[in-house]
């Protein structure tokens, strides 16, 4: 069998003419009748052309017809021709404009037809040649890279060259289709060359042994996924392009292309697929798609329908893991590219009427003559942001979508080069050349802004409803693949959403804020937006400062913050997790509400605060003041918050040193059970403070008359007289009162109106205080109480009784009792049971006489006295949980309280319940006159 190779026969430079290019063939071998040349498997040199989209080359009387457009025409390794005649410049220009008629997309098309020497040619419809040509039954046809008698010749790239067809020995034809996608099939423009027919054989022929050879010496991989697009509003409807990225031939021993998208699992395997997939030429493409115009290996919709998802894609060894890709953006398309371009230098073939970045059947990075564009590409340096605005869809009033504002500080720019990258989905700036002014600003936004006259691209781009920071996001440039990532502090949160409308942009300058009045749109700012889509002027942020006025961290939390009236400007505010919260306080405003979402507790009229604001602890809060704009930083601990505001039933108000906070004293006009009042007139409760100095007290406001005072010590109650020494500062006099025991405890107890609820004072403290009980244990018996002296002097537990709701007993040392016991704690634990003498910061078990083998808590020393009662009506009968305890003093025949334990001589009357096996120990640096100075411990088993 022959081997045909054939060769590209090239001019020197003495022969071109004022720098055009030369033939492929010299003219001299070009007559009036016209000769077909097909090449397969060579390249020639390149060489210049001036418009590399055409397929026509006239030069010195010669006309030649390429079966690509000439810049792919020379880097085509596989099947492609050309077709040479000699003609004058008259006969050239009807071709040439006869050949433009094939980009008309509508109308009539005018009447085309020449003659010649061995020729014809006229314009047609596709769908009519089609018709009248398939009655004749043509010998030979070459159409979609497949020969009519089988033979595959192979293309570097996947389009569309024109139909040949032998219609006899000795007359061929040749159809130039419309690369138009616009149209219909059958209706696009055609033309038809009537000419000679070559040495088909030689043709086949040398095709086969082409093949041979690269069969012979492919490698036998498989080519990799460059290109996916999937939007059936589009002409270029689905398609999914391969490409071999190497210099080597491969030949891919897979037959089937598998989908994996979940649980499911999908192929596609056709005849030709496989005739076209056996051999890929270096940087070749193999389009699959379901457009029949692109001429593509037709596949069904079914298999592309996921295009543009998580859909794991696999064709032999090369695998595809596909990502969430959005198609449409706006009105413009863009396809999905593995290595790619700007959209504005990309060499395309096809033609639409829609604005397309893709690339079908090309390599994507094939470009256009660099020459052809006077501008250079945006830079990611040049690009910088500067508002956005997360959208206001959900108020049918206004629904004022969102936004990404960026402006050119680089020179005069394209800004198709660049891609934004955000959510991790990628969106290319624009499809075609957009010009970008130095200094311009660029929208990217969630739909139009229709009417503003703004330089914006839609874009498909998903926020959640409610957003208090700017997204992260990227830039890219799509050349170079380097990036540009947009950081912004994730400790910043913008309160700019109120009344469930998201009525501020972020501004952003040297840093960023709620958008100011200043520099607003006045159509915007008219309807309660403050926001500048379109334009950036340079602002002067004022500060304003503020005062917490009510707080409530519980229940349906919220707090207030005063503000002078006539003032306007940012007002800033610090978390304990160092959070900054920035807010625009406009003019007029003297209060403002801040909560998670409305409520019926916290109303409507709210600035919304980030979910989980209070839920990690909010301990603290820094904020300029309002009268002198110092720093104000206000500390507290969660405890302290519960226990003032009843677990959450009072909201509170900060108040000055020394006093913490003041509860609320109105009640709720929405909120049952609460007292609070978010948005509307403080009444704070009356608060009062013990200070260091005996007797004295201090308060958040002046008392008047109707506060009551009384002294009590256990025993019996007396009034107490107040002296005002300033407005926030009162003293009481207690010499009457005050007995000839010094280790008698003392409390006061006062009474108002403005009081939440009563409240007082342990005014004295005893020497010994009961600070754990045992009264529910595992044991029935095995109760206990646990008592220490906390003063600088010995006291003698002889002296010292236990009592309960019910009964008394004196205190005598275990071993008095039980003079032939030698006690011990469960773990095998040891006491002192024959001394009745409590030393200063030593402590004592009073415990049940029939009680043994006692569970003792971790604080339990081996010097620790062990007592029990001389009878066994208090301990001794079993300690109720919930009962109150209380040790007296006997002496002088008179009894003295020293300590208590329960509700009888509690300042707030209190009952601490426990289940078996639960003890409660008494708080450091606590007094035991609350329940909340105790803490529940379980026994350990």
């Amino acid at each position: 069998m022959k081997r045909i190779v054939w060769i590209f026969v090239f001019l020197s430079i003495a022969c071109h003419s004022e720098g055009k290019s030369p033939f492929y063939f010299p003219s001299e071998f070009v007559g009036e009748s016209p000769s077909i040349q097909f090449f397969y498997g060579t390249l020639g040199k390149p060489f210049e052309v001036k418009d590399s989209q055409s397929i026509l080359l006239y030069e010195s009387g010669v006309l030649c017809i390429f079966s690509l457009p000439l810049k792919l025409f020379q880097l085509e390794l596989g099947g492609k021709f050309q077709i040479c005649l000699r003609m004058d410049g008259d006969t050239f220009f009807r071709w040439k404009e006869g050949f433009s008629y094939l980009e008309k997309t509508e109308g009539e098309y005018p009447h085309f037809y020449e003659s010649g020497k061995d020729w014809k040619i006229h314009l047609t419809e596709f769908g009519k040649w089609k018709e009248e040509t398939y009655k004749t039954n043509p010998s030979l046809e070459w159409k979609q890279q497949i020969w009519s008698n089988g033979i595959v010749s192979y293309q570097v790239f996947a389009v569309p060259h024109p139909i040949f067809l032998q219609k006899s020995k000795s007359e061929c034809e040749v159809l130039f289709r419309s690369n138009q996608l616009s149209l219909a099939l059958n209706q696009t423009p055609a033309i038809v060359l009537t000419l000679p027919c070559p040495d088909t054989d030689l043709i086949l022929e040398s095709i086969q042994n082409q093949n041979d050879i690269w069969l012979s010496e492919c490698t036998p991989n498989s080519p990799i996924v460059s290109e996916v697009f999937r939007h059936s509003e589009s002409s270029y409807m689905r398609y999914l392009e391969w490409e071999n990225p190497t210099d080597s031939v491969l030949c891919p021993k897979a037959e089937s292309i598998e989908w994996e998208k979940g649980s499911e699992l999908s192929q596609f395997q056709s005849n030709e697929f496989l005739k076209r997939s056996r051999l890929v030429l270096p940087h070749g493409i193999l389009l699959l798609s379901d457009e029949m115009k692109l001429q593509g290996i037709p596949i069904p919709k079914s298999f592309l329908s996921s295009l543009g998802t998580q859909t794991l894609i696999r064709f032999g060894e090369s695998n595809f893991q596909d990502f969430p890709f959005s198609f449409r953006q706006g009105e413009e398309f863009f396809s999905n590219q593995i290595s790619f371009t700007a959209c504005r230098d990309q060499w395309k073939y096809w033609k639409t009427k829609e604005n397309f970045c893709g690339n079908p059947g090309i390599p994507n990075e094939l470009t256009y003559d660099e020459t052809l564009f006077s501008l250079p590409s945006c830079s990611l340096e040049g690009i910088q942001f500067t508002e956005f605005y997360p959208g206001n869809q959900s108020d049918s009033q206004f629904p004022f979508p969102a936004f990404f504002e960026f402006q050119n500080r680089g020179p005069r720019c394209d800004l198709s080069s660049l891609n934004w990258i955000f959510n991790d989905s990628m969106y290319p700036f624009v499809a075609k050349e957009t010009i970008l002014e130095k200094d311009a600003l660029f929208l990217l936004v969630r739909k139009p802004w229709t009417g503003w006259g703004n330089l914006e691209r839609e874009k498909p781009f998903l926020l959640p409803k409610v957003v208090f920071q700017i997204p992260a996001f990227k830039l890219q440039s799509r050349i170079t693949k380097e990036s540009k990532l947009f950081e912004f502090p994730n400790h910043h949160f913008h309160l700019i959403r109120n009344r469930e409308k998201n009525l501020h942009s972020i501004y952003k300058s040297e840093f960023e804020f709620p958008h100011p009045k200043q520099g607003a749109n006045p159509i915007l700012q008219s309807l309660g937006f403050y926001m500048s889509p379109g334009t950036h002027d340079g602002v002067v942020i004022p500060r304003v400062g503020g005062q917490l006025l009510e707080l409530a961290t519980n229940q349906f939390p919220f707090f207030d913050f005063g503000f002078h009236s006539y003032e306007e400007g940012v007002f800033t505010f610090q978390t304990s997790a160092n959070h900054q919260l920035f807010f625009w306080k406009p003019q007029s405003t003297e209060m403002t509400t801040f909560a998670i979402s409305p409520n019926h507790c916290n109303g409507g009229m709210i600035v919304n605060l980030p979910d989980g604001f209070f839920s990690n602890g909010l301990q603290s809060l820094s904020y300029l003041q309002k009268d002198n704009l110092e720093m104000v930083r206000l500390f507290w601990d969660q405890n302290s918050l519960n226990e003032i505001s009843n677990f959450g039933i009072h909201s509170l108000h900060p108040e000055e040193s020394p006093i913490f906070f003041s509860s609320s004293l109105t009640q709720s006009d929405s909120c049952s059970g609460f007292y609070r009042t978010p948005g509307n007139e403080k009444q704070r409760s009356l608060e009062i403070r013990k200070s260091d100095l005996e007797g004295k007290y201090d308060t958040n406001f002046a008392i008047d008359h109707n506060t009551i005072v009384n002294w009590g010590n256990g025993r019996g109650l007396a009034n107490g007289r107040i002296t005002t020494i300033t407005p926030k500062f009162f003293q009481i006099e207690i010499d009457p009162f005050l007995t000839e025991e010094r280790s008698e405890q003392l409390y006061s107890y006062i009474t108002s109106p403005k009081l939440t609820r009563p409240t007082g004072f342990l005014e004295r403290k005893g020497p010994v205080q009961i600070e754990a009980v045992y009264p529910n244990p595992y044991d029935a018996q095995n109760e206990w109480v646990y008592i220490c002296n906390r003063s600088n002097q010995i006291e003698d537990l002889l002296l010292y009784s236990i009592e309960d709701e019910t009964s008394s007993d004196p205190l005598v040392p275990y071993q008095t009792r039980f003079p032939d016991k030698v006690p011990r704690g469960k773990a095998g634990n040891g006491f002192v049971i024959n001394d009745s003498l409590l030393l200063p910061e030593h402590c004592a078990w009073i415990v049940d006489p029939d009680g043994k083998d006692w569970y003792l808590p971790i604080f339990h020393s081996e010097r620790d006295l062990l007592l029990t009662v001389g009878t066994t009506q208090t301990i001794g009968n079993g300690i109720s949980s919930g009962e109150s305890i209380q040790l007296r003093k006997v002496k002088n025949g008179n009894s003295y309280l020293v300590s208590a334990f329960g509700h009888r001589e509690s300042v707030r009357p209190f009952r601490k319940t426990v289940v078996t096996g639960e003890y409660l120990w008494l708080k450091q640096n606590t007094n035991g006159t609350s329940s909340d100075d105790f803490e529940t411990f379980r026994e350990e088993n």
